[in-house]
C-alpha cells in the first residue's frame, strides 16, 4: 500500500478529506496489534470517535479499489449512525465513480434501505433501487437478499 496505493494524489486527498489516519507499526505495537484484531497488514479500520469500528479491510488494494471500499466504509458507518441520507450519498457515490467494482451489489443494496429509510422514503423507493440490483447482478448475495421484496 505504501508504495502504490497511498502515494496516489487522489488516494491521499481523499483520506485526508475523510479520515483522520493513524499508522502502527504491527512489530511496535503489540498491544493495539491484538487490542484492534489485525493479524495481518495492511489492515484499516474505520472507528468512530468512541473508538466503535465500523468498517475493517485487510490486505492490498490498487488504488481505485481502495476509494471504493473507503467509500463503502464511510455509507456503511453512516447506515450505522442511522444517518441514512448521508449514507445514500456515500452509497450513490460508489456506484456512480466505481461502477465496475465488486462493492457496487453492496452498495446498491444500502441505498436501497436507505432510501426507504429516509423521511418520506416508501417501500417503493427501496425496490426501485434494489430491481436495479436484481437486473445488474443477478446471482451476487446482495440480491439473493433483496430477492424477498420481489416474492
Amino acid at each position: 500500500m505504501d508504495a502504490v496505493t497511498y502515494p496516489q494524489e487522489k488516494v491521499a486527498a481523499f483520506i485526508i478529506d475523510h479520515f483522520i489516519p493513524v499508522k502502527i507499526h504491527t512489530d511496535d505495537h503489540p498491544d493495539l496489534t491484538e487490542r484492534y484484531r489485525v493479524p495481518w497488514t495492511p489492515t484499516f479500520i474505520l472507528l468512530d470517535g468512541s473508538g466503535t469500528e465500523h468498517y475493517r479491510e485487510t490486505g492490498y488494494l490498487p488504488p481505485d479499489d481502495f476509494l471504493a471500499h473507503m467509500t463503502l466504509a464511510l455509507g456503511r458507518a453512516a447506515f450505522e449512525e442511522r444517518d441514512f441520507s448521508t449514507a445514500a450519498k456515500h452509497f450513490q457515490t460508489l456506484v456512480d465513480q466505481h461502477g465496475t467494482s465488486e462493492l457496487v451489489p453492496e452498495a446498491l443494496y444500502f441505498l436501497g434501505v436507505c432510501k426507504n429509510r429516509i423521511s418520506g422514503g416508501t417501500a417503493d423507493d427501496r425496490k426501485a433501487v434494489w430491481k436495479r440490483l436484481m437486473e445488474s447482478h443477478p446471482k451476487s448475495d446482495w440480491a439473493k437478499k433483496a430477492s424477498f421484496a420481489f416474492e
